[in-house]
């Protein structure tokens, strides 16, 4: 019953409602107002929309703030600024006023000094004059007091000597009375003035000369009345002694000088007779400079005994210096020109001598006449330009002798380049062995050893040093001499711009004074003249003394260099002059021309040591070579492969042109001779290029020399087998194809030539072609130009085979062989390469010639085993 009644309750239960949701759902309905809802999202929108304002106006005012601090800062970086650049323009001012009130201290103490020199001057003068007049009255009372004695004395002589003989006693008195006059005579007759001074008579004498006044032309004489007075013997004579009393010197220049001085009334009088172009610049500043020395040459002579007359002997010194330069640098110049054209007729009468003998049978009567006309001429020439003008008379005889064929005929018999009518003066001025050594050492520049400046001064007559330029391997030392450079000129020009010229001006001034006598003979006139005109002592007081004029100095140099350089030098020197706005880089273009000409000096003295070097050079190379033998320094292993290999190759042609093996008499082994000359022209005809590792060591002074020669060799051959293709592919003309030879020379020295442009040449000649033959040309021409091509290698062989013969006759083969060959397009280039071949292989064969007899005489021995 319990359960039921539980079963019941809990049924009761289901079916009652909840009451939870009911109170919820009521009491949401109760309290909901949609308007409460609105208003509070509005005010939490305004409340929003009024904090985003606030935060909108924080954040204006702080960009607001941002951009016043900007503005303030750069308000205070301007005013900053400004500030910077007054300083400095105040800074500038401050430092202009300094410096002019600086400059006119120094212009005022330079017054100063002038007028306490001046005043200096003219007391010494005053006290010098007063001076001389006490002395003069200091003299005339002794003489007078002398005379009073002597007369006591001669009365009191009379006294005691009376009884001395008549005669006697008549000559004493009237002796006595002639000398010494009476007490009244000497009252009554005035005091004898003192004897004139040597200047005043020296200056007496000149003016009795009646010399032309300089600052009169009413009183200048005409061309030859003028010409008759100066050459007179008196005239002369009085003008050295003139001379040597305004210059405080006396030697063996002093008659020149005078010369020189009368040759300026000359110049000055008659400019239309002695100068050439009073429009050119030099004769116009020569000119001017002698009017202006002359003048103060009068000034000079008419100051005498008065004040001021030592300052215008000092400025008569300097005007004549500066007068002497131009007159010697213009004198030069005309007797360079002279001994040209004397070496120039003399070269053409010699030529004619040569001419007239060969075509007269023997009759040397005409040859003999013009032979004492070549000896008068030479005499000339060495009086006018001495040892200097024969050498270069010498070096001219050469190059006429070495450019037509008996000469080229007399150099292969002989290997030194020598005329015959200088061949005895060689042994006055031959050098031994001992000696070369010294004497190369003191023109080899530091690539260059004693023994291959000497071998270069043998083979190459025209050989000169030149200036070490290091290649692109050595840019670097290139680029840090440059900069160094450039520091050192930049900080001798801020020290000039800053007016400190005290410490750079003494040391560069040494060093140009240094070079300058390295390129004279020390005791000549040009050496002392550069030694006072540069005196260090001098310059240093005037940089003390703040008067040293910089530009005046560099003017003096580029005067004397220009006296001294080549002519060749003279564009230099010019250009130089101009650049006087900036003293900085006229001192380095000094520099520059000082390192120019000690080249050109030892270029020249390497070119008159050429001469006496000749006799000796064979022996000299000869032992320098076994000297480096027998210390180790070099083997000759190189040297016996190559050798080697020649009596090898001739072998086996030996054997291809003996295939039964015909047993031949010993004349038919090669010679020595052939092996040597095919182991050189192998050399040359051998692909590779040329190196010192492929070189022998006989041949390691000529490694530039062989390469040379190779690519000559090559280009010879190159032409030959492209002249021959355009041959075949034309008509051509013998006139066209030696043009197209020439072309094609040309072509191939510059780099940028390449096979196409070989190609249009070519078809140029050959003429108008179809497009198929053009490209076959070209082809053609490409594979031409290889060293493995047939053509190729033929016409390599045939100029080895002209060379070869060439070596062998020692004169270059006949037009008939050329032709032959097909080589007759080239024959000028390759004669002028066989010709330098020939000229090595003779001097080889000469030095080296007991270790090639050697060897080949071993590898033939070799060989017979």
């Amino acid at each position: 019953m319990e359960s039921k009644d539980k079963k019941k309750k809990a049924e009761l239960a289901v079916k009652k409602p909840s009451r939870t949701p009911h109170p919820i759902g009521k009491k949401l309905n109760r309290n909901f107002n949609t308007s409460d809802i609105k208003e509070k999202v509005k005010s939490s929108d305004m409340l929003r929309e009024e904090r985003r304002n606030k935060m909108n106006e924080n954040f204006s005012r702080v960009k607001e703030r941002a951009q016043e601090l900007q503005k303030i800062r750069e308000h205070q970086n301007n005013l900053l600024l400004k500030s910077l650049e007054l300083a400095e323009l105040n800074r500038k001012q401050r430092i202009e006023q300094r410096r002019a009130a600086s400059k006119k201290v120094v212009e005022r103490a330079k017054t100063v000094v002038l007028q306490n020199k001046r005043r200096s001057k003219e007391e010494q003068e005053r006290r010098r004059a007063e001076l001389e007049n006490r002395i003069e009255k200091t003299e005339a009372r002794r003489l007078a007091h002398l005379n009073r004695y002597k007369k006591h004395k001669s009365k009191d002589t009379a006294a005691i000597t009376s009884s001395v003989n008549s005669n006697h006693t008549a000559s004493t008195m009237s002796a006595t009375t002639a000398v010494v006059p009476s007490t009244s005579q000497e009252s009554s007759e005035p005091i004898k003035k003192k004897k004139p001074s040597s200047w005043s008579v020296i200056r007496k004498l000149f003016r009795e000369l009646e010399l032309p006044s300089p600052s009169s032309p009413e009183t200048w004489l005409q061309f030859n009345a003028l010409s008759q007075l100066l050459h007179q013997p008196k005239v002369i004579v009085v003008t050295t002694k003139v001379l040597n009393t305004a210059l405080k010197l006396v030697d063996n220049d002093s008659h020149h000088r005078a010369r020189v001085l009368l040759t300026s009334y000359m110049m000055l009088m008659c400019p239309e007779e002695i100068l050439q172009n009073l429009d050119s610049e030099e004769e116009k500043k020569l000119h001017d400079s002698a009017k202006h020395m002359l003048h103060l040459f009068e000034t000079w002579l008419n100051a005498h005994g008065r004040p001021g007359a030592t300052a215008a002997r000092l400025a008569f010194v300097e005007a004549w210096n500066d007068y002497n330069i131009l007159f010697e640098s213009w004198k030069s110049r005309d007797r360079d020109q002279l001994i040209e054209n004397m070496i120039a007729y003399y070269v053409q009468l010699s030529t004619l001598r040569q001419t007239m003998i060969a075509h007269q049978n023997g009759d040397r009567s005409v040859g003999d006449q013009l032979q004492q006309q070549l000896d008068q001429i030479k005499h000339k020439l060495q009086k006018i330009g001495g040892t200097a003008a024969l050498e270069g008379l010498q070096r001219a005889l050469e190059h006429v002798t070495a450019s037509t064929s008996s000469g080229r005929r007399k150099q292969q018999e002989n290997v030194k380049p020598r005329t015959p009518d200088l061949e005895e003066q060689s042994s006055t001025s031959q050098v031994n062995k001992d000696q070369l050594n010294d004497i190369l050492s003191g023109y080899a520049p530091s690539h260059l050893t004693n023994l291959q400046l000497a071998h270069e001064l043998i083979l190459e007559p025209d050989f000169g040093l030149e200036h070490y330029l290091p290649n692109d391997e050595n840019e670097l030392e290139q680029r840090i001499k440059e900069i160094a450079e450039r520091a050192f000129f930049d900080k001798i020009r801020e020290e000039i711009e800053q007016g400190n010229i005290t410490t750079c001006v003494p040391p560069l001034v040494q060093d140009i004074q240094k070079r300058l006598l390295s390129l004279v003979r020390p005791g000549t006139t040009l050496y002392q003249r550069i030694e006072q005109g540069l005196d260090l002592d001098f310059i240093q007081q005037q940089l003390d003394q703040n008067i040293f004029d910089i530009q005046k100095t560099i003017q003096y140099v580029l005067d004397t260099m220009a006296s001294m350089c080549a002519p060749v030098r003279d564009k230099e020197i010019e250009a130089a002059r101009h650049l006087d706005a900036d003293p900085v880089e006229q001192i380095k273009r000094i520099f520059h021309l000082l390192d120019n000409m000690s080249l050109d000096l030892a270029n020249f003295r390497l070119r008159a040591l050429r001469r006496p070097l000749m006799p000796i050079a064979i022996d000299y190379e000869r032992e320098k070579f076994a000297e480096m033998l027998s210390s180790g320094m070099i083997p000759l292993v190189k040297t016996k492969g190559w050798l080697n290999e020649s009596c090898e190759r001739l072998r086996q042609v030996a054997a291809q042109r003996n295939p039964e093996k015909v047993q031949q008499a010993h004349s038919a082994r090669p010679t020595h001779d052939a092996i040597f000359e095919e182991a050189f022209v192998s050399l040359l005809s051998q692909p590779q290029i040329l190196t010192r590792d492929k070189l022998p060591e006989t041949l390691f002074l000529d490694v530039r020399r062989m390469q040379e020669f190779q690519n000559e060799f090559q280009a010879n051959t190159m032409v030959a087998a492209l002249l021959m293709l355009a041959r075949n592919f034309g008509s051509a003309s013998s006139q066209a194809l030696s043009e197209l030879g020439v072309k094609l020379f040309t072509m191939l020295k510059d780099k940028s030539t390449t096979v196409e442009h070989l190609a249009a040449e070519i078809e140029r000649t050959v003429g108008d072609l179809r497009p198929e033959r053009r490209q076959m040309i070209r082809n053609m021409v490409d594979k031409t130009l290889s060293h493995n091509d047939t053509v190729y290698s033929l016409l390599s062989r045939r100029v080895a085979l002209v060379i070869k013969s060439t070596i062998q006759n020692k004169q270059f083969v006949s037009d008939a062989v050329i032709t032959s060959n097909g080589l007759e397009h080239i024959r000028s280039n390759l004669q002028a390469l066989t010709q330098r071949i020939l000229k090595l292989v003779q001097h080889h064969r000469q030095v080296y010639a007991s270790w090639y007899d050697t060897i080949i005489h071993d590898a033939l021995a070799d060989h017979v085993e």
